[in-house]
């Protein structure tokens, strides 16, 4: 059985070794634009949240899911940085709609999510539609 909840900037201290392998496999994917510390220190200072899918039977945090807000200047968005963990089916759907009611309380016009392409087909299942694409190369 899983517990979906957020964890208060003053308790990352104690949640950071319980979510390092999380972040450790999904932080490769943010095209160097994160590290693991440069995450642990925006939920300590409260600029990102961290979400936790806490699995009660295991006693362990089955996947984490980080967000931020980011104002532009016609939109508050809502934005999901990273999500990893293991058992996704058994939690996603739960974790999915905290975070859309997150959202909505704050009054975000909107949710963006920047991941693999694979995230579209399954985010679409859920409402979500891609809106633009992002390419890069390093200079």
């Amino acid at each position: 059985m899983y517990k979906i909840s957020g964890v208060r900037s003053q308790l990352i201290e104690d949640t950071a070794e319980k979510i390092s392998k999380h972040l450790e496999r999904v932080i490769p994917y943010t095209g160097g634009r994160y590290n693991k510390e440069d995450i642990i220190d925006c939920l300590k200072d409260g600029s990102m949240d961290l979400w936790i899918a806490y699995n009660s039977d295991s006693i362990q945090i089955d996947g984490i899911v980080v967000t931020q807000y980011t104002i532009y200047p016609r939109k508050k968005v809502f934005t999901i940085l990273l999500c990893s963990g293991v058992n996704m089916n058994e939690w996603y759907d739960d974790m999915l709609a905290l975070i859309e009611n997150v959202a909505k309380v704050n009054k975000s016009d909107v949710i963006e999510i920047g991941g693999r392409k694979g995230w579209i087909k399954r985010m679409k299942s859920n409402g979500y539609r891609q809106t633009m694409w992002f390419t890069e190369k390093e200079v």
